[in-house]
């Protein structure tokens, strides 16, 4: 595509009226600083505008007992947690992500200090790249600003449901240092996090300041065994599947012919019956519910004053992170071994068994023998993800005239390792099986333990390593005065931009192969450049009206240009009321991964045509199959356009109010064709039917359950397209009031509500959007409620954290089963408590419990999710914490 440029550009986002007249000095003489806040390049002052700007400070952090940044954020009514880092099955381990608006975390843009980072090298789901939040150390960042509005004419890609910036401190001088320590009511869980920071010089006086920041994280992994929820295994008590291991000790056996399951002869665990209604060799395992992760990053920051106006400036950071995640024993792939031609099955005549002949009880000799046993004689599969990210930023800042300029080059890279302990090998395990059951000294199902000289060449360990970079140079010009018009100042700024992106995602050859049980891989190597023009107006319409004209136009190599503009408003009828509204364009760049990748994987789906004539409901009717899917280089970007309108009221000075209503219009969006939906369309669509893979028809199964016409489902092969549509609107609520107790202090009261209005979503070609609202992904509301009672210099503070009931379904537009399409699952409170006080003038102590009260999970039960539906440390108890900041 031809490219294309604007001489100039115009935009901005309107701040209320009183930055069209404001001055450096207030009437009383004090100095009014102006800033650069999340969603403008022109410094204004500090106040509300035409959208939401929400901004967490650091005393603010502190008294959430947070140890990490996704912690943090998941508990903000109006931000979503797509990962958290403890996801054992993601195609991004180790990683954490949000999202805003309900949308995929790809249309949330992530900054620090006003500029983009470089994506984490592994993709979320093979196909979504996002920054990863746990590169961003907790104890390093000074605020947050939340901006929840389309921002594409400001920054481009990624800012549909709108932007994160982070901050970090400046011109700081003195040291200080954090310590936060926490712990589960039961003692796993535990986290420990320190740093330090110190600052050597001042700006304006010796020209020259030099900011580090040191800092260091450690957590352990929650147990099962130490949580009532959690211990026992089987969820039928919830609603859910029995969880329970049918592979350990000694493991089970099924008769593929007739589907009947039976227990390993010797079974060391429970003999009873499973989720298909077979007896099998059940044990309640103990599983390691997170990861522990150990982190430790190093930040600095060095600004040299030139003269009076001009300033060079550096940053540089760099953190490692390392994740281990430990699962389950390795286990067989699912094996069939079996005889064609006799009515004896090789290597069972031997076999321990109430049968005259020592033949298994209830196989019939001739039948395919299925054998699902975990290698326990090994250690468990083991994960370690080490992260390794670099950022590098220097530049100049200054005046040129009445212009504030600022010239900057940045370069960011995230390097990963990750690997896999004690795999099996597919070709290996399967004949060293083979060679035992026929008596030919291989592995044994039969026997408790089986030598390591057996054992050992059936695993492997396996490394996957990516490497993601950006590199950017961008050049900004601004001036909150370019001339005047109603007697008032017309904001001004401009700038330009250029970067360059890259991934390399190389898997271990032997997943690539297919050749490890149970594993997917991916692949991934790209790369693209991005030229920019933008630019930002600020219009004093009237004394009290401001007006915003946003324009920007972005050039990528691989796909062609997107043109975004902006226009909004902020009206102030009186000092006590603000009026905002903004309507904008946005997009979405397709990811690299989508552009160009190779990625096979395990996905669930509800094989219906099956677990009717079968007699399996909800979870019971799940099947892991393996899904292929493809990069496609012929996507467009995604589009969509963005509304919001809302008010801001302070009739007295302790009460104030904020009402935002907000809607977005995606198009075009890309995502890898719905495999449930070619499931279901199976016998409709000869080109879904084409996608799918089924093993042969099973004659015998078929006499046992009439209606049965389909073999098991194997794997489907899902393309990228740009297929999609998604619309919501939604309400967000922030009421504040302090209530004045006279010599006995305050009560502070804080309620923020997030309401989505709807939520629809269309994921197939030639489909409408479909209400997904009300469902266990996209709950109606989402609400904090803050009750804080400050005396003196401490404050004693309960938060009441709820997510809206929902039904008992993931996804309306699927299939679901009459018995648990009706359900509900029910609202969920957490409480929780924080003591905060100033011990000293340098000593700031905070203790605190989150989930004060222990509340139970809430459990979903469905064909599609199996799982509770909690934050992981609300679902396992009462968590203490306490933190303590002390300047030198």
């Amino acid at each position: 595509m031809k490219k294309t440029f604007l001489a100039a550009s115009i935009a901005t986002v309107i701040t209320m009226p009183i930055v069209a007249y404001a001055a450096d000095e207030t009437a009383d003489g004090d100095k009014i600083e102006r800033v650069v806040v999340t969603g403008s390049n022109i410094s204004r002052i500090n106040k509300e505008g035409p959208t939401a700007v929400e901004i967490i400070k650091r005393s603010d952090i502190e008294k959430t007992g947070a140890s990490t940044v996704v912690e943090l954020l998941g508990k903000i009514p109006s931000v979503s947690v797509q990962l958290d880092g403890n996801d054992k099955a993601s195609f991004a381990p180790g990683a954490a992500s949000v999202g805003l608006r309900g949308l995929d975390p790809k249309y949330t843009l992530i900054l620090l200090n006003g500029r983009r980072l470089a994506n984490y090298g592994f993709a979320d789901g093979a196909e979504n790249s996002f920054v990863d939040l746990n590169n961003l150390p907790l104890a390093a960042i000074d605020s947050i600003e939340i901006l929840r509005d389309g921002a594409s004419a400001i920054y481009g890609s990624d800012a549909v449901a709108g932007v994160i910036n982070f901050k970090t401190r400046r011109n700081y001088q003195g040291i200080e240092a954090t310590t936060n320590l926490g712990a589960n009511e039961k003692g796993d869980g535990r986290t420990a996090d320190a740093s330090v920071t110190a600052g050597w010089g001042d700006l304006d006086k010796d020209g020259k300041n030099l900011l580090v920041t040191l800092d260091a994280f450690n957590s352990s992994p929650l147990l099962s065994q130490k949580h009532k929820a959690t211990a026992d295994r089987d969820f039928r008590r919830f609603g859910g599947s029995d969880a329970r291991s049918t592979s350990d000790y000694l493991g089970s056996l099924k008769d593929y012919d007739t589907g009947e399951g039976f227990p390993i002869p010797g079974c060391r665990g429970i003999v009873d019956i499973d989720s298909t209604g077979n007896p099998a060799c059940l044990t309640n395992q103990k599983v390691q519910l997170s990861p522990s992760n150990q982190r430790i990053g190093l930040s600095g920051i060095y600004t040299i004053q030139i003269n009076a106006t001009d300033e060079l400036f550096t940053e540089l950071g760099f953190n490692h992170n390392k994740t281990i995640t430990q699962r389950g024993f390795p286990t067989f792939d699912s094996t069939f071994l079996g005889s064609t031609e006799g009515s004896t099955n090789p290597g069972l005549a031997g076999l321990p068994g109430p049968s005259e002949d020592g033949t298994l009880a209830g196989f019939t000799p001739g039948d395919i023998l299925r054998v699902s046993r975990n290698i326990y004689e090994a250690s468990h599969l083991t994960d370690v993800t080490t992260s390794n990210t670099l950022r590098l930023v220097t530049g100049w800042r200054g005046t040129i005239g009445k212009w504030d300029s600022e010239l900057g080059f940045s370069f960011n890279q995230n390097k990963l390792s990750s690997e896999t302990s004690n795999a099996v090998l597919k070709d290996v395990s399967a004949q060293s099986l083979q060679d035992g059951l026929l008596g030919n000294g291989g592995y044994d199902p039969f026997v408790y333990a089986n030598p390591t000289s057996v054992v050992d060449p059936m695993l492997t360990t396996t490394q996957r390593i990516a490497v993601s970079r950006l590199s950017s140079i961008d050049w900004k010009m601004s001036t909150p005065e370019l001339f005047t018009l109603n007697s008032a100042p017309v904001g001004f700024a401009w700038g330009l931009q250029a970067s360059h992106e890259t991934i390399n995602d190389s898997p271990d050859a032997k997943e690539e192969a297919g050749n490890i049980a149970g594993s997917g891989a991916t692949a991934s190597k790209a790369g693209r450049s991005l030229y920019s023009i933008y630019g930002e107006l600020n219009i004093p319409v009237l004394k009290q009206l401001e007006a915003q004209f946003a324009l920007r136009d972005d050039y990528y190599s691989d796909f062609g240009n997107a043109f975004n503009p902006k226009l909004a408003f902020a009206w102030r009828p009186m000092k006590e009321v603000l009026v905002r509204a903004s309507a904008t364009t946005s997009f979405k760049a397709p990811t690299l991964p989508e552009i160009a990748s190779t990625a096979a994987g395990y996905n669930v789906v509800a094989d219906f045509a099956r677990c009717g004539p079968l007699g399996y409901i909800g979870p019971n009717c799940a099947y892991s199959i393996r899904q292929y899917t493809q990069g496609n280089p012929d996507l467009k970007a995604e589009k969509a356009n963005n509304y919001s309108f809302g008010f801001v009221v302070q009739p007295i000075k302790d009460l104030s109010a904020s009402l935002d209503w907000y809607m977005i219009n995606q198009r075009n969006t890309i995502q890898a064709e719905d495999p449930q939906f070619i499931l279901d369309h199976e016998d409709s669509s000869p080109e879904f039917a084409a996608l799918i893979g089924r093993d042969p028809r099973n004659p015998g199964l078929e006499a046992r359950y009439p209606g049965l016409n389909k073999g098991r489902i194997k794997s489907i092969t899902t393309p990228y397209v740009n297929v999609g549509k998604t619309d919501t609107q939604g309400l967000d609520l922030d009421l504040k009031y302090v209530l004045s107790l006279g010599q006995y202090g305050k009560l502070n009261l804080r309620e923020v509500n997030s309401y989505t209005l709807t939520f629809k979503q269309s994921t197939t070609p030639g489909e409408q959007p479909v209400s997904r609202l009300d469902s266990i992904y996209h709950p109606k509301w989402k609400n904090t409620f803050r009750i804080g009672y400050e005396y003196s210099a401490s404050e004693l503070a309960f938060t009441a954290r709820t997510s809206a009931g929902t039904k008992n379904i993931t996804d309306p537009t699927y299939n679901q089963d009459p018995e648990i399409t009706d359900a509900r699952i029910p609202s969920y409170t957490v409480w929780d408590m924080n003591y905060n006080f100033k011990a000293t003038d340098h000593l700031t102590l905070n203790f605190g419990v989150n989930n004060l009260f222990d509340k139970s999970p809430v459990y979903g039960s469905t064909t599609y999710l199996d799982d509770f539906i909690t934050p992981l440390n609300d679902h396992v108890g009462r968590y203490y914490y306490a933190n303590m900041r002390y300047k030198f």
